[in-house]
């Protein structure tokens, strides 16, 4: 296989399809590769200086970690008070005794998951590509979670622990949104990881989608528009937010939704998705965006991505081609 080139279709199959004869014991050892340094049970008693304060400031002082990793600690119910799980806006009362139950820092790799399908359709250098199905988010939140890109492409290349951004972002040199199906790349090395990061901030990065939306779009639009993220969602502003930029072509018609082929100029959290909804046009199943089709997932798909001499492509899912 020339490494400079995608992968042949038989190759760009999940895992499971695919038939290797030691393939069980060679997950093993790839999986074993990644050592994760477990906290042990911590106690701790209120002081009288925290009492009323919520749970997860105090936890998240204690054990030296984010508020946002303490909040998560409290969800999974690894934090204790009474004995009993807590709610992480608990106001607290002196002497009254804290258990976080033994876990992972968010510095240490997620686990490996040798189970899940990774499709891999191209690999180069410290890069490799995957195909990212809808639904399955790109990288953990928390040890807990097991279903997401990142565990999956941990079990068969464990070198991407560490790299870049490191803990439970390991290797993500870029995100699509869970319900968003494609393209998706993680770097293997700290060089790679440096280079994508480096070709994302000149602008060198060519990406393009396809989607499905509502509305007759006819024609091709560049559209240049402000976005200001605003919790779960994003939205317009007149001034501030960040610089949005996108290239959209029509390509073909229903009875009344359109196929598009949308070309990123920049990369903004739901740039896609709220440009079209912003155009009138929102993508098909977006509920979020204004879409009032109730699918599983909403119509996009991640084509296509390259820079420099790296490229990759996924092709459209069954509920697009």
């Amino acid at each position: 296989m020339d490494d400079h080139h995608p992968l042949s279709r038989s190759e760009a199959e999940p895992l499971e399809n695919r038939h290797f004869p030691s393939r069980a014991a060679s997950i093993a050892a790839r999986a074993g590769a990644i050592i994760h340094r477990v906290e042990p049970e911590r106690r701790f008693e209120i002081a009288p200086a925290d009492a009323g304060a919520r749970l997860d400031h105090v936890v998240a002082h204690a054990l030296g970690v984010s508020r946002g990793f303490a909040r998560r600690l409290v969800e999974a119910e690894r934090v204790l008070l009474g004995g009993r799980p807590a709610s992480k806006g608990t106001a607290l009362r002196a002497g009254e005794e804290v258990v976080v139950l033994s876990f992972a820092r968010p510095e240490e790799p997620p686990e490996p998951s040798p189970d899940l399908a990774l499709a891999v359709v191209a690999r180069q250098g410290g890069w490799v590509a995957i195909d990212k199905p809808a639904g399955q988010p790109v990288h953990p939140l928390a040890h807990a979670e097991r279903d997401t890109a990142l565990n999956a492409l941990l079990a068969r290349f464990p070198e991407a622990a560490g790299v870049g951004e490191g803990g439970l972002r390991s290797g993500v040199v870029h995100r699509l949104d869970p319900g968003t199906s494609g393209v998706l790349v993680f770097a293997l090395d700290e060089g790679a990881w440096q280079s994508a990061r480096a070709a994302f901030r000149a602008g060198r990065v060519q990406k393009r989608y396809r989607a499905r939306v509502h509305g007759h779009f006819a024609g091709e639009r560049e559209v240049e528009l402000q976005l200001e993220s605003r919790g779960a969602h994003v939205r317009v502003v007149a001034a501030g937010g960040r610089r949005a930029l996108s290239r959209i072509r029509a390509l073909r018609h229903g009875a009344d939704t359109s196929d598009v082929e949308i070309e990123m100029r920049t990369g903004v959290r739901h740039q896609i998705r709220a440009t079209l909804a912003h155009l009138g046009f929102p993508v098909v199943g977006d509920a979020l965006y204004g879409s009032t089709t109730a699918l599983v997932r909403h119509l996009l798909h991640a084509e296509s991505i390259a820079w420099d001499d790296f490229a990759a492509a996924a092709p459209l899912p069954d509920d697009l081609a």
